[in-house]
């Protein structure tokens, strides 16, 4: 999945929203519906901002969130810095058009994956990877029941945890991006 020509003919929006889900742990919908100035890429460390947004609730308090770019992830929302209008609120279109191109092109490794699985994995390679529990809470948006003390550690070193897990990066890739969104 990380030759961004096994998603030929998918629209560029959908082929950013996969390589965004990959390196951050959101809720699809969370990406799906990112809007423009929660998409900041003129900082120090690159980050997206999870909040409450006029018409949409989040999944829970929790789920307001800063989770650092990396990898696929930053080349991506580079590409779609503002944000995915075409499934702003159309969760079940992007749903159908990805299953449809992973099933079609044989992109998950068992019928019992879904897209949901990149945030399952980006969880279970934090684990491995000896990312504090607290930090794993916090980047995924789960609540967690023990007493919060500060602010879960700043951006530089959540993106520093997060670079324990990040997928290599092909030589090429961001040139083959492009081509493919182009």
């Amino acid at each position: 999945m990380l030759d961004p020509s096994v998603f030929d003919k998918l629209n560029d929006q959908a082929i950013c929203l996969v390589y965004a889900l990959m390196e951050t742990g959101c809720r699809p919908s969370e990406i799906a519906n990112i809007l423009p100035e929660n998409v900041v890429l003129d900082h120090e460390v690159p980050h997206i901002r999870i909040r409450v947004q006029d018409n949409r609730q989040l999944k829970t308090f929790s789920s307001i969130r800063d989770i650092p770019l990396i990898g696929v992830s930053l080349i991506a929302m580079r590409q779609a810095k503002d944000g995915f209008p075409r499934y702003q609120d159309k969760g079940n279109l992007l749903s159908v058009s990805l299953l449809k191109t992973f099933r079609r092109r044989g992109l998950f490794p068992t019928p019992n994956h879904r897209i949901y699985s990149f945030r399952h994995s980006f969880e279970k390679r934090m684990l491995e990877a000896g990312i504090d529990h607290d930090l794993r809470c916090l980047l995924m948006g789960h609540k967690n029941t023990r007493p919060q003390y500060g602010d879960g550690g700043s951006l530089a070193f959540r993106k520093d945890e997060l670079l324990k897990i990040m997928h290599p990066v092909p030589e090429g890739f961001s040139e083959k991006l492009l081509a493919v969104c182009s």
